[in-house]
């Protein structure tokens, strides 16, 4: 059967039978379906070839979704998340919990994560949170097995190589690991490209629980095809395929706990803790007043003075504390994880 054909019946399928969820075609279903509709398609200009092409193109970029498709400008193949890359940050968390905000996958990242995985080390460090939530598709596939090498053992097969010329080529770390640590990755909608690779690298060999939301299955290698009147054809090349997750692309990464946060939550959290340049910013809780003994004997009642106050202020309009929700509960899941395996006492009331 031509290929133009079988490609011009796919695309007309593809909004019936995928989208509604019934079985794929056989190979004689489809031969018998593109005959019928070879026949029965009333107009000569929907059985030509030029409409079967541009049917199947039409279907492929659907398939694509935001990472791929037509572009007008190169610089708009690189800028698939609206909320920016933020700057590559390390800190360590009240309880000694290690943090890593990884940012964009620049060339610089390896190194810097290196540096401060060595000093979460010296400290002692067990427990680490690599934050993935502003890391959009930058990079490439193969950044993300080098730091996946930072935290594996060596000789680890991480991945397969899939791409449409060769055969699966299986992927190993090259590298001893910087440090032992139990990792606890934050991930968002817009989560993008590599970075997913490396999470699922980090998970799929028992170093890491994910947190967050599926991300957003772009965990490819792509090239930019010039077209004519300026615009490009952004096509996957070469995506990574791990035994225990689904396909990364395009169905993404779905986490061990899902955390639903408004993405102007995250970005609200993310923005104030860069400009901050820390993040017990956006992790501190709201004191509010109690009455106490001191209180009783000083003849007050900060309760009350605190509701009078509300309610002298409650016209005009107040902004309500930033603070990072996915964050505070990574957190507060490592506390009751230690209180459960008695590594901390359980706080008195």
């Amino acid at each position: 059967m031509h290929p133009v054909r079988t490609a011009f019946l796919l695309s007309l399928f593809w909004t019936t039978t995928f989208s509604m969820g019934a079985p794929t075609l056989s190979e004689d279903e489809v031969d018998r379906a593109l005959e019928a509709i070879w026949l029965k398609v009333p107009t000569e200009a929907q059985r030509a070839p030029e409409s079967a092409k541009r049917a199947a193109l039409e279907t492929y970029l659907r398939q694509l979704g935001e990472s791929g498709g037509l572009f007008n400008e190169p610089k708009k193949v690189l800028s698939v998340a609206e909320f920016p890359a933020l700057k590559f940050h390390a800190e360590t968390l009240p309880g000694g919990v290690g943090y890593v905000r990884l940012g964009a996958f620049a060339s610089e990242l390896p190194s810097r994560l290196e540096a401060a995985l060595c000093d979460f080390k010296q400290l002692n460090t067990t427990s680490l949170i690599l934050d993935f939530r502003a890391t959009p598709a930058q990079g490439n596939l193969d950044m993300a097995v080098q730091l996946a090498g930072y935290l594996l053992p060596e000789n680890t097969p991480v991945c397969e190589w899939h791409t449409a010329k060769q055969a699966a080529q299986p992927v190993f770390t090259d590298r001893p690991p910087v440090g032992q640590f139990q990792l606890f990755l934050l991930t968002g909608p817009r989560t993008a490209g590599p970075v997913e690779a490396f999470a699922a690298a980090l998970r799929g060999h028992g170093k890491a629980l994910i947190f967050g939301c599926r991300t957003a299955g772009q965990a490819a290698d792509y090239e930019s095809i010039p077209l004519q009147d300026g615009r490009f054809l952004r096509l996957p090349v070469r995506d990574a395929v791990f035994p225990q997750e689904p396909r990364l692309f395009p169905e993404g990464l779905q986490p061990d706990l899902e955390i639903k946060v408004s993405n102007e939550a995250t970005d609200a959290s993310l923005s104030l803790a860069a400009q901050e340049g820390r993040i017990a910013s956006v992790l501190a809780e709201v004191e509010f007043p109690h009455l106490n003994e001191a209180a009783l004997v000083a003849g007050k009642n900060p309760e009350a003075e605190a509701w009078i106050d509300r309610q002298l202020k409650r016209r005009r309009p107040t902004i309500a504390p930033t603070k990072d929700r996915a964050l505070a509960q990574v957190l507060d899941f490592l506390t009751a994880r230690e209180v459960l395996r008695g590594e901390r006492p359980l706080a008195s009331p």
